[in-house]
């Protein structure tokens, strides 16, 4: 079906992919529209993933607690392009053009193509509703989500036996084992449906083809982790990335009692329908009417809603909570938009077709604040002078520097526009409490001690700024040679220290 329908609407999966490169180019942040995106996460991505590409073993010579794979896609952006994001803006609109592709796909199990292409493209806006600056780990999981969705509804809306293709359970293990190693509490997705699937099989006694099956999710799986564990015990780093991880993230989990839990997930629920009402309500009728209506079999239309629910509670459950933690169930706003397609009578006409086109192009660029700066800061490149680019300015004047930011990850970016190669494993401080992991703030001033970088830059509102900034050795070996009072995002002092030689 999949091959037949890219044959027969090529030129619809062209377009979508078109439509993904413009929509990026104004809506992610990693376009080469904008003079840099100095969003602390993906520049750490992205320099992580320099440091990997550059021989330093991820978790025991470059350090976050974040999952091997993110680091990988980003290390691919940096071979394409040193000191910018233009490779993972590729990268970013490629992906998005394949997941757009594939809510087309999913459309058109239900709905003929003009609907499917509208959905797609409607889509688009809710991938974008919490994307930041555009780049997120949620973001690219999010596109391994949509098309698992496919395959499920696929074979959910197959009534007539309930044998599963092994080669598309492959493809489910490879998906799931992707999104464990960039996330792993977010692969609770596919539990369910997956659960569905196997209860089908037994039910149905086709024992032979549920064994199939369990090996094909198995390979698939291991496909992803087998490559994974030789790197890491190539490097004798298998149990570090473990502790890292697997442990380190689950103790960092900010997880109350239950009435807590209850508590937030609940308020979030309420904050979701009052802030966010159409965009939400379509991702319930996606989650729960959907399944209701158009999956005859009860429990894999269980299964879908159960998988919203999962997803739901594992995004909310945490005290802490950031926009675009809420990208991943976006996923259930196709099946949402195509129970409001079923209500809209659209002519299978070019002009609906380009019509469709502009209209989302033009809600898209609208939806991001960002693309309303002002036009000397976008076009002309010239953004009010920050700490960073102060820094830069002498930082850059140095053969081969080096640095360590211990600015609660703010001026990351410093590291990506003048690609400097982390050279110490604690090269960044992400927002670890000391009691949590104390290994990172002794061993950031072992290096202050032994003077193993040339450059550090500290901030006011960093939980570790007293110490470091008290530190007789920091003093001793290092000379505050810049201190800016940063106005804009961090409402906070910068101080730029440089080794005495």
């Amino acid at each position: 079906m999949i091959k037949k329908t890219i044959i027969e609407d090529k030129r619809i999966f062209i377009v979508l992919f078109i439509y993904a490169f413009l929509l990026l180019f104004f809506c992610s942040m990693m376009s080469p529209l904008y003079p840099t995106n100095n969003w602390s996460d993906i520049n750490l991505y992205f320099n992580m993933g320099k440091a990997m590409f550059n021989s330093r073993t991820l978790y025991t010579e470059a350090f976050d607690h974040k999952g091997p794979l993110i680091f990988f896609i980003y290390g691919i952006g940096y071979l394409i392009s040193n000191a910018s994001f233009l490779g993972m803006y590729i990268i970013e609109s490629i992906c998005w053009g394949l997941m757009l592709s594939m809510a087309y796909l999913t459309a058109r199990l239900y709905v003929d193509k003009i609907y499917a292409f509208v959905i797609a493209l409607a889509y688009s806006l809710f991938a974008l509703s919490h994307s930041g600056e555009g780049g997120s780990a949620e973001e690219f999981i999010l596109i391994f989500e949509v098309i698992g969705l496919f395959f499920f509804l696929r074979y959910f809306k197959n009534k007539e036996t309930a044998i599963h293709d092994p080669k598309v359970m492959l493809m489910h293990g490879i998906l799931c084992a992707v999104v464990f190693f960039i996330k792993f509490n977010l692969i609770i997705f596919w539990f369910f449906p997956l659960l569905a699937i196997f209860i089908n099989l037994i039910r149905s006694k086709e024992y032979r083809n549920l064994l199939h099956n369990i090996l094909a999710f198995t390979i698939g799986f291991l496909i992803i982790t087998l490559p994974l564990c030789i790197y890491f015990l190539a490097n004798n780093a298998l149990s570090e990335a473990w502790n890292v991880y697997i442990e380190l993230n689950r103790s960092y989990a900010k997880l109350g009692s239950i009435m807590e839990i209850a508590e937030n997930l609940i308020v979030r629920f309420y904050l979701r329908l009052r802030f966010e009402t159409l965009e939400f309500i379509i991702i319930l009728v996606g989650a729960i009417w959907f399944p209701y209506k158009y999956i005859a079999n009860k429990l894999n239309a269980i299964s879908i809603t159960l998988s919203f629910l999962s997803l739901y509670i594992v995004i909310f459950m945490a005290t802490g909570y950031v926009h675009y933690y809420a990208i991943p169930y976006a996923v259930f706003a196709i099946p949402g938009l195509i129970v409001i397609s079923k209500y809209i009578r659209l002519n299978n006409s070019r002009t609906v077709y380009i019509t469709a086109l502009v209209i989302f192009l033009i809600f898209g660029i609208n939806k991001k604040s960002f693309f309303g700066r002002q036009i000397n800061d976008v076009v002309k490149r010239e953004a009010p002078k920050t700490y960073v680019d102060e820094f830069e300015s002498i930082i850059t004047k140095e053969k081969n520097p080096t640095l360590m930011n211990l600015g609660l990850d703010l001026g990351n970016s410093i590291f990506t526009r003048l690609n400097i190669v982390p050279n110490v494993k604690y090269f960044i401080a992400p927002n670890l409490k000391y009691e949590i992991y104390p290994e990172m703030r002794n061993a950031q001033t072992r290096v202050i001690e032994n003077k193993e970088v040339q450059f550090i830059i500290l901030c006011s509102n960093s939980p570790q700024f007293k110490y470091f900034h008290n530190l007789p050795t920091m003093n001793q070996n290092y000379t505050i040679v810049s201190e800016i009072y940063d106005d804009i995002d961090a409402h906070a002092f910068f101080y730029l220290y440089k080794r005495n030689d």
